[in-house]
């Protein structure tokens, strides 16, 4: 059973595309955490120890990674956490990973605008619903998407 865990930090380098033998889109990324605290003492705001997390995203989230977070970004990780003890000759060491359920720009400093994917339903070969030409995605998505009234969260 793995652990379930949400972070907020930093992105500490561009994300990498990675891609599994059969094709799978991964993105890899490290982000690093860090406690801060008010030292009630001396009034001034005190730095504590930075948590690195190699962060792996598959498919479409994978995808979407790419496409938005840049190195210096703050995020919101939420994943399945691995620790794993490692050694390399004479070091060894702890990493934490993370494959992510879900990542996001955190907005407590900025704010961002959402562009949503269309759904892509890919029918039979030959069916009458293959469409002749293909779907252009750029103007699908740039119409925006909303929920209609009264179906939206709140």
């Amino acid at each position: 059973m793995k652990d379930h865990i949400t972070i907020v930090g930093n992105v500490g380098a561009e994300p990498e595309l990675r891609r599994l033998a059969d094709g799978t889109t991964i993105a890899a990324l490290r982000v690093a955490t860090q406690d801060r605290h008010l030292d009630t003492k001396s009034g001034e705001w005190v730095d504590g120890a930075t948590s690195w997390y190699d962060v792996s995203a598959f498919r479409g989230l994978g995808e979407n990674v790419l496409a938005s977070i840049r190195r210096g970004q703050r995020v919101i990780v939420s994943g399945a956490l691995t620790i794993r003890r490692w050694e390399n000759g004479d070091r060894s060491g702890t990493s934490a990973e993370i494959v992510a359920a879900a990542i996001g720009p955190e907005l407590k400093f900025g704010t961002t605008v959402f562009t949503g994917r269309p759904s892509v339903k890919t029918p039979a070969p030959g069916s009458p619903e293959t469409p002749a030409e293909p779907v252009d995605a750029t103007v699908a998505s740039s119409s925006g998407w909303a929920p209609a009234p009264g179906e939206g969260p709140f």
